[in-house]
């Protein structure tokens, strides 16, 4: 059984984009496991992963694809977390989606994509939004 993670925002368009780009991918889906992944900046009591309109849609459209899929959320640090829960369940690779962002932004936001591609030793297929 493989395991992706699939790590997403709150876009349902972005959302999209990267089932869209895991659908396209040689894998077995009887064989693969989506894990969805979204990480709260904060440890907030009341947040709640399945209630996000992007977690619905990823989970419906995976599904429809005959993906096996599973949510979890948590709170914090975006990339340790990603990294971290990679290893955790082993994945054969992390799903990202960039934002665009201007060079100073980049610069002054940082980037999670950037940070998880440089310090996971997990494949990272990154998405570019439409």
């Amino acid at each position: 059984m493989k395991t992706i993670l699939l790590c997403i925002d709150t876009s349902v368009e972005r959302t999209k984009t990267q089932v869209a780009s895991i659908t396209r991918q040689p894998f077995e889906e009887s064989q693969t496991t989506v894990h969805i992944y979204h990480v709260f900046r904060s440890d907030g009591e009341n947040a709640d992963v399945e209630s996000l309109s992007s977690v619905k849609k990823a989970t419906e459209l995976l599904e429809e694809e005959g993906f096996t899929v599973e949510v979890s959320q948590s709170g914090g640090d975006p990339a340790r977390d990603i990294i971290e829960k990679a290893e955790t369940l082993e994945a054969e690779s992390i799903s990202l989606v960039s934002r665009k962002r201007t060079p100073t932004g980049k610069a002054l936001f940082g980037s999670v994509t950037q940070q998880v591609i440089l310090e996971s030793d997990t494949p990272v297929l990154v998405c570019t939004p439409k």
